[in-house]
């Protein structure tokens, strides 16, 4: 957890502590290096842009599969197509999966929509089971 610790702090800096702010627009587990120590480092700033005042501005650029929606489809950057880029990278530390993996089936391929599937399907796991517990219980009580 000390590397996405120090990737989020790096990325505090970039966002917050930098004037003007910085978007780095392709954080991905492969631009976050390790030191000897561990280290964390956010490399690669080929492609960063400095935020637009108004908080958004244009332009495509990333890896796909940590690209945020809004990026992929309406070419809107922000500070916050990072963040859900940096999301991704602290879903693939703690499933220990990649982005993209075209190895698997078609609806796990992608990480981040594999991730909202499965919480959706625990979300509608976990609503049924409350509703028929509470549909039960008032028959439990007048008992």
């Amino acid at each position: 957890m000390n590397i996405a610790l120090g990737a989020a702090k790096a990325l505090e800096r970039l966002h917050l502590q930098v004037n003007p702010s910085i978007i780095h627009r392709d954080i991905k587990s492969d631009n976050i290096l390790l030191c000897l120590d561990f280290e964390p480092k956010v490399s690669d700033f080929g492609s960063a842009k400095i935020a637009p005042a108004g908080g958004a501005g244009s332009g495509q650029v990333g890896t796909f599969g940590y690209m945020a929606p809004e990026v992929a489809f309406c070419k809107s950057l922000s500070i916050r197509s990072d963040i859900y880029s940096f999301g991704v990278v602290l879903l693939e530390l703690i499933t220990g999966r990649k982005a993209m993996d075209s190895k698997r089936q078609d609806e796990e391929q992608h990480l981040a929509s594999w991730v909202r599937f499965l919480f959706l399907a625990i979300y509608l796991t976990l609503f049924y089971f409350l509703f028929s517990l509470f549909n039960c219980l008032p028959r439990y009580l007048t008992l």
